[in-house]
């Protein structure tokens, strides 16, 4: 007890140290606060150790252990301020050999010979207070002492099968293989209960014959107690029954409205999305499946009830029933999956009956393994390799016997300590459960929602985004907490012990894979879907790495617990819980102000009709730059071959493929687009004595100030990107501007569109969306490399809803440039400039081909050569629209007295784009086609087909092909530079790879860029030996 107590101090010391390093870790996103209390709580903790074991160095060997830390570290390595004053005194005099023996004195000596170091007076004046001859008392101190689970069955088998018949079977067959367990235990205690019952029946009939009224009841109630029962435990005869209810409930909700079933037939069910209807007797239609059902719950009823009682009979005979008016006229599907149940649920019946029931379920197991084995490899018509995978980890299911004996095993000569020790077996269980609960329940979702609060800002008009984590935070509990505890206490200690150790498991693997193995794999959208494909993602000598990573952590916690360490792991299980809890508490205190901070400044408008703002010219020149970000130059060829009409409409133009950008990011790839070279990356950081807000909001000014105050023209601006670096544009800084009206048309115009399309969207789809899919981004997160891939389903998230898209936030777009044509009119006394900025082209969401329209339910896929890739359909309906406004100028004839751009900011990054179109690939494994931008240039009075010019170009060239013709030599109105490309011709384009794409992620003046992110590029931007590292 005594060398226990002698241990608390010091490990209750370290707990304070890592509680403080994990969360400033998590909430900073820093590993240095990690090794820095890390490294210090250490140190303490070793000098407590060794002053608990009367070690007369102890407290100096700490001083020197810290102190050598902040000399090395932080003086040396990191040139800090420590608050030293006469080291800097003597330093900044020049007297660099006093700054150094003060230093020697205060850090070193100092604690070595006193116990104290001396950086300051508190140092000072506590190195006195040792000389002093302190007092010990005498005397001793005291002593102070479950529709997702449907859902992802559902989609499991029917990417297995591709059919819902075969689907549903399988979910029927994989509920009841998980519940079984649970009518296993439900069968003991039923079994309990009866035996118990026909021990106090005599008793009972006796009291009853003799005794009437009160004191019937408390002569019975005097009985129960006797016997340590209570009548309330009569319930336990129907648990099997509750079982039932939240599964049935579930298929219920989510089978009942299922779109996929709509129209698909199995065997002579001919629709699984409406009753059966097999047959009619005159103008009555009788449904054969749900009376076919009850048959069989009856048969499975009889079985089961076999020499029980009459009230137990009655019991299952009137639930039967029950079900029976309830499915009735429900859709087929539904009932062929509780008609399923009912013939597992005989099957099961009929095989406890056996002598030996697991071993002919074993075989009968066996036997459909195969069977299913043979109908993946043989039949299916599926990739090879997934029927290969699929069919290896479907017959580990054959290994089971050999891995129960394995547990059992692992449990007598491993896991020992914890089968004898209830309460650290507990403490363990409920430690890592509670960890998985706030990790995938509160961490990861208010850590995604908080990195960018705007974007989940009043989704559905639900208000706060912190909605999304409370809905996580439920799913989690249930999934991690509630059920894992429910099975916990319904199994003995052995299977208690199992679980112990695979929870810790589990909760040490999902810390590894989220903190450590986190992965690159692009943007994460609003719907919580990746923009960019991310198969392949992953070296695979990183998932192996991982892989053995988990390996290790498991060995090396078996070894614990079977050595008597387990209290370890019980203290880093609550360590991390602690942890998890204050990081979650502050980013969801983070969303909270930030949502207050946006709502009181944003309140877009909501047009109740479309007025021409927008205004060109009849008879004097128009000049219109499109922006639209993110789009895919490589498309443009597949557009066009999809859509041969569009060739006849952009007459004029010419397409420049070979074009790029400076970043693949809007807040490095765009100030070069509106304001010339001078505010490339590399250029942009030159200026570092000018704040990077002031160079953007400049870049974004220069083409609106020359054709405003120079040319003399009416300039129409709306939704430039990263206006005052706020993510929806900040437009006012265009107020005052000589001649310049900003608007914002994104998001204006989206209510009045959905009105007005009110067949093409579902209610609420959004906010669903995410809610379904956060719980999987934390399934992602938390699940080794080599399965998210499979998690992530090519974005689906294993759904079978094809509507779940970011409907909203593309129409909030969309829609701008579906009223361009009434927006837009011809009343402009002067030349017009619009400068125009659209993000419909940077939404991956699908849409309705061949008219690329939005739509409750997606058809099919395009015919063009990129037709599936990501981003595609976006560009299509991008282009549709902005034709039917260039029709527009046409028929009002002043197509030819207008100059259209159309640009981009950067490409996409698509892999399959780069294997078509680059010689190779780059050794750090970039993505070149995140630098290749769209860029199409129509000139006043040009005609005739789409040509294609290869000449290098940027996307800093725009302000240029703009004012050409225009402008002689144009001269940046902030700087007084002349704007040209001299820079392109000596040394080509100096661009970056740079993935980092919020402003707050940079320093305040210039980009944070690092040394082997920079890329010189010239000439032919396919062949990759163009591109040089470096600048």
């Amino acid at each position: 007890m005594n060398m226990r107590r002698k241990w608390l101090a010091p490990f209750g010391m370290w707990i304070v140290f890592e509680i403080v390093a994990v969360t400033l870790w998590l909430t900073k996103d820093n590993l240095f606060y990690l090794l820095n209390f890390s490294y210090i709580g250490t140190s303490i903790t070793v000098g407590l150790l060794l002053f608990q074991f009367n070690y007369k160095h102890a407290r100096r060997i700490v001083q020197l252990l810290v102190g050598l830390y902040m000399l090395i570290y932080l003086g040396l390595i990191c040139q800090e301020n420590m608050q030293i004053e006469g080291f800097w005194y003597y330093l900044f005099t020049g007297v660099f050999e006093a700054a150094t023996i003060h230093y020697a004195v205060a850090k070193i000596f100092g604690p070595l010979l006193f116990g104290r170091g001396w950086c300051g007076y508190a140092c000072w004046t506590a190195m006195v207070l040792d000389f002093l001859p302190y007092k010990k008392p005498q005397a001793a101190r005291k002593k102070i002492g479950f529709i997702r689970y449907i859902t992802f069955s559902f989609s499991l088998f029917f990417h297995v099968f591709k059919n819902p018949g075969a689907a549903i079977l399988g979910v029927s067959l994989a509920v009841t293989i998980l519940c079984l367990p649970l009518y296993i235990v439900a069968e003991k205690w039923t079994d309990f209960e009866r035996d118990i019952q026909k021990k106090l029946e005599p008793g009972v009939k006796r009291i009853k014959k003799f005794f009437k009224g009160d004191e019937q009841y408390m002569i019975l109630t005097t009985f129960y107690r006797q016997n340590h029962y209570h009548p309330i435990m009569a319930l336990r005869s129907s648990f099997s029954l509750l079982i039932q209810i939240p599964f049935f409930l579930a298929a219920y909700s989510y089978l009942s409205h299922l779109s996929i079933l709509q129209g698909h037939s199995f065997f002579i069910l001919k629709d699984l999305g409406k009753s059966d209807a097999l047959f009619t007797i005159g103008s009555f239609t009788v449904n054969v499946l749900p009376i076919l059902m009850t048959l069989i719950n009856c048969a499975s009823g009889f079985v089961y009830t076999k020499g029980h009682s009459l009230r137990e009979k009655l019991q299952v005979y009137i639930m039967a029933a029950l079900f029976l008016v309830v499915l009735y006229d429900s859709p087929s599907g539904l009932v062929l999956y509780w008609t399923l149940n009912q013939v597992f649920s005989l099957t099961k019946n009929i095989f406890m009956k056996l002598k030996n029931p697991l071993k002919v379920f074993f075989c009968c197991v066996a036997a459909a393994i195969l069977f299913c084995d043979f109908y993946l490899i043989f039949i299916h018509p599926g990739s090879f390799k997934r029927r290969i995978l699929m069919a290896v980890v479907i017959s580990f299911v054959l290994l089971a016997p050999i891995f129960v004996k394995a547990v059992s095993r692992l449990i007598d000569r491993v896991l020992s300590p914890l089968l004898n020790d209830s309460k650290s077996r507990g403490i363990l269980f409920f430690s890592s459960a509670i960890g998985l609960f706030l990790l995938t329940g509160l961490f990861i979702p208010s850590s995604i929602i908080s990195s960018s609060v705007i974007e989940f800002f009043n989704i559905d008009n639900l208000g706060s985004p912190v909605c999304f984590v409370r809905n996580t935070l439920v799913q989690s509990c249930g999934l991690f907490l509630v059920w894992p505890t429910f099975l916990y206490f319904l199994f003995n200690k052995r299977i208690q012990t199992a679980f112990s150790r695979l929870s810790f498991a589990l909760f040490a693997g999902a810390l590894i894979n989220t903190f450590i193995f986190v992965g690159h794999y692009g943007t994460l959208t609003r719907m919580l879907t990746f923009s960019e494909n991310i198969a392949g993602r992953v070296p695979y000598s990183v998932i192996i790495v991982n892989l053995v990573a988990i390996a290790v952590l498991i060995v090396a916690a078996a070894f614990a617990i079977k050595y008597k360490f387990s209290g370890i792991l019980q203290v880093i299980s609550g360590i991390c819980c602690i942890s998890l809890f204050a990081a979650g508490i502050f980013y969801t205190k983070s969303i909270k102000t930030d949502y207050e901070k946006i709502a009181s400044t944003y309140n877009p408008e909501n047009a109740e009709e479309v007025k021409p703002v927008l205004h060109l010219s009849k008879d004097k020149q128009n000049v219109v730059l499109f922006m639209l970000d993110r789009s895919e130059s490589a498309y443009l060829s597949s557009i066009l071959e999809e859509d041969p009409s569009l060739k006849d409409i952009f007459t004029g133009f010419t397409y420049y493929p070979n074009t790029i950008s400076y970043g693949g990011h809007t807040i490095i790839g765009a100030p070069p687009l509106f304001g010339g070279y001078e505010y490339t990356p590399e250029e942009f950081n030159k200026r570092s004595d000018v704040s990077k807000l002031t160079k953007n909001n400049e870049a974004l000014k220069v083409l609106p100030k020359i054709f405003g105050e120079e040319l003399g023209y009416n300039v129409t601006i709306t939704d430039t990107s990263w206006a005052n670096y706020q993510w929806i544009p900040d437009m006012s800084i265009f107020q005052g501007m000589k001649n310049v009206t900003p608007l914002s048309l994104e998001h204006t115009y989206t209510g009045l569109w959905m009105d007005l399309n009110k067949d093409k969207i579902r209610p609420n789809l959004v906010s669903s969306s995410i809610r379904r899919n956060m719980l999987w981004v934390c399934f992602f997160r938390i699940s080794p490399a080599i399965f998210r891939d499979a998690i992530y389903d090519d974005s689906k998230w294993w759904s079978t809803d094809e509507e779940s898209g970011d409907i909203q936030e593309f129409i909030d777009y969309y829609s701008a440039l579906y009223f361009l044509p009434q927006l837009t009119d011809f009343e402009s006394d002067k030349p017009a400039f619009l400068n125009i900025t659209n993000d419909s082209t940077h939404s991956g969401f699908e849409l309705n081909p061949p008219d690329y329209v939005p739509a409750t339910k997606i058809t099919g896929k395009g015919v063009g050569k990129y037709a599936k890739l990501s981003g595609y359909s976006a560009n299509v309906a991008s282009f549709k629209l902005i034709g039917k406004w260039i029709e527009l100028l046409k028929q009002n004839g002043v197509y030819d007295n207008t100059k259209i751009i159309i640009a981009a900011d950067h490409g996409i990054g698509q892999r399959k784009i780069v294997q078509d179109l680059y010689n190779g690939t780059l050794e750090d494994g970039f993505i070149m086609d995140h630098l290749n931008p769209m860029l199409l240039v129509k000139d006043f009075g040009a005609e005739g087909e789409i040509k294609t010019d290869t000449s290098f170009m940027t996307n800093a060239d725009v302000p240029l092909l703009l004012l050409r013709g225009l402008v002689e030599n144009p001269v940046n109105p902030f700087t007084g530079k002349q704007m040209n490309d001299s820079i392109k011709k000596e040394k080509g384009a100096v661009v970056t790879t740079n993935s980092t794409w919020s402003p707050d992620q940079h320093s305040s003046n210039t980009f944070s860029i690092k040394d082997d992110e920079w890329y010189t590029v010239k000439d032919n931007i396919f062949d990759i030996a163009n591109w040089k590292k470096g600048k």
